[in-house]
């Protein structure tokens, strides 16, 4: 009787459970993508291994030094995590574009992810600048990040803490 109820039980839990909607695994694009984008470039440049020139500033301490990076995914992370095609991003972003550019402003102050611009030439991206905020009670962020493929990147970041210190950060890398 006991094995009975057992399997009862287990047949009535199961029963009321229904399967999982399928998750829809094609990822919409709605603006250009950048984690994409990017994604290719670090394996690509993973792939060359160039040699870059390579400078790291702190306020006003800087160090410039000739590296092979080895990971180019963690090195462009700032850039791939700016991209913008989320579902509830869909509506979120104003664009403006010609044959030269193509520029996304935030419709709203809270998205991290503030303003995308690409310059193109011949329809392929040359430029990249994406701005980026974060602001909260105890902290404040913006970086301006900028890629020019095959040549150089740049991250330039401000950063305050509330009661604590303001700090400037910028690297640069050289191809």
């Amino acid at each position: 009787m006991n094995i009975l109820l057992k399997a009862f039980a287990l047949f009535f839990l199961l029963s009321g459970c229904s399967p999982a909607e399928k998750e829809n695994t094609s990822n919409q694009i709605y603006y250009f993508d950048l984690k994409t984008y990017f994604t290719k470039t670090a394996t690509e440049l993973n792939r060359k291994k160039p040699l870059i020139n390579k400078t790291v500033s702190k306020n006003e301490l800087s160090e410039n030094k000739k590296i092979k990076i080895t990971d180019w995914k963690t090195e462009l992370a700032l850039f791939i995590d700016a991209d913008i095609n989320k579902k509830a991003w869909k509506e979120s972003y104003s664009k403006d574009s010609s044959a030269t550019k193509i520029i996304y402003t935030a419709k709203e102050a809270d998205l991290k992810t503030q303003k995308i611009e690409i310059d193109l030439k011949n329809g392929l991206p040359v430029k990249f600048k994406i701005i980026t905020k974060m602001d909260n009670l105890l902290y404040h962020s913006t970086e301006e990040l900028e890629f020019y493929p095959d040549s150089v990147y740049s991250i330039n970041k401000h950063q305050k803490v509330t009661i604590i210190s303001q700090n400037n950060y910028l690297i640069k890398g050289f191809f």
